[in-house]
């Protein structure tokens, strides 16, 4: 991980992420957790005073740590309801890389199973 490598030379670092639990699993040297969509670590986009809270609770996170691993949950509320928020942050067509990743996944699903089929007929 990133962290790791910046550490390694010397550069405290602090993620901020919505994953707390794969930020442990990975060895994250110092991790601020949040209940935020995806894309929107920080808060909610152009509310300044939200992301200046958690910006701060950061800077606080570099100073306050005394051991590799801390974790520290914030508990900033996204204004909205979890589902509304999933809803906005997704476009309403997919961006053209992700059409053409499901596409695929579409035609190796398609293949798998006509494979499946062609095996099961031979007895």
């Amino acid at each position: 991980m990133l962290a790791q490598i910046f550490e390694a030379t010397g550069f405290s670092t602090v993620l901020v992420t919505n994953m707390p639990y794969w930020a442990e699993k990975m060895g994250t040297p110092r991790t601020i957790g949040v209940e935020f969509p995806y894309g929107h670590m920080l808060g909610t986009p152009g509310n300044r005073e939200m992301q200046m809270a958690v910006i701060r609770e950061a800077l606080s996170l570099l100073e306050d740590a005394q051991k590799p691993g801390v974790i520290r949950e914030l508990d900033i509320e996204w204004p909205q309801p979890f589902d509304e928020a999933k809803r906005d942050w997704q476009p309403a067509e997919p961006s053209p890389i992700v059409a053409m990743m499901l596409e695929q996944r579409r035609k190796a699903a398609q293949q798998a199973h006509a494979g499946g089929e062609a095996g099961s007929t031979q007895s």
